[in-house]
């Protein structure tokens, strides 16, 4: 499954591995704002994740369900994730203000998807949305490292939930011990947690530099063979 990251040192520095179950997906950027991978989960393409010129990133990473927080229609006290990335997109809404919208607004999840959402907006300040769970806001000057996977963060930092995310403890663990973190490191680093077999293989990695204003991404897991897309 999906591997994200960010880095705040001297250069912010986003990662993400998307692993890939033969879903289609494309790269857009039609939005000049955003580079924005866009995925049909079998309801049509959505924005599944993305990053803008400042910074700005989103991602909608599969979670298991506990049960809760089932899709039910939007309303003025309800949304759900993919109206949530589009709305950020369409900046209907903006991560800096993320705080007080998630206060007044339920996350719901799709129809026949449990999901969880990292937003992370141009200061590195970061939120996890999980539906029927909750919502944890980690702030940039609290750590060096942000790291989402597939498991519930909330289970794990509220609930003594185990983690049970081999990928989650590599890349915390080889992030916290690097003594440089740059668009090489990150790449090593999301080549570590790579799945080559399995019903999920990784497809598509890229790496932002905020400081170069550059994401940096390749296909199939040839972490040799990268493309650049300048904002």
């Amino acid at each position: 499954m999906c591997t994200s990251f960010i880095y705040r040192g001297q250069d912010t520095i986003i990662g993400m591995n998307f692993d890939n179950n033969g879903m289609k997906f494309n790269i857009d950027t039609k939005n000049p704002k955003w580079f924005t991978v866009l995925v049909d989960g079998g309801r049509g393409k959505c924005p599944s994740f993305g990053v803008n010129s400042s910074g700005k990133f989103f991602n909608s990473l599969v979670v298991n369900s506990n049960g809760k927080g089932l899709y039910r229609r939007a309303s003025k006290k309800v949304t759900h994730t993919t109206k949530l990335i589009t709305d950020i997109l369409n900046e209907v809404i903006y991560p800096e203000n993320l705080g007080e919208y998630l206060t007044n607004i339920e996350v719901v999840n799709t129809p026949d998807w449990s999901c969880h959402n990292m937003i992370c907006d141009s200061n590195a300040n970061v939120w996890v949305i999980e539906p029927g769970r909750g919502n944890i806001n980690n702030l940039a000057n609290s750590s060096p490292l942000f790291v989402m996977t597939n498991f519930s963060l909330w289970d794990y930092l509220y609930e003594n939930v185990d983690c049970n995310c081999e990928r989650f403890k590599i890349v915390s663990s080889e992030l916290a011990n690097a003594k440089q973190v740059n668009i090489e490191t990150a790449f090593d680093v999301l080549n570590s947690v790579s799945q080559r077999n399995g019903e999920w293989v990784t497809e598509f990695s890229m790496v932002y530099s905020k400081n170069s204003r550059t994401v940096y991404y390749c296909f199939n897991g040839n972490f040799n063979e990268r493309f650049e897309y300048k904002f």
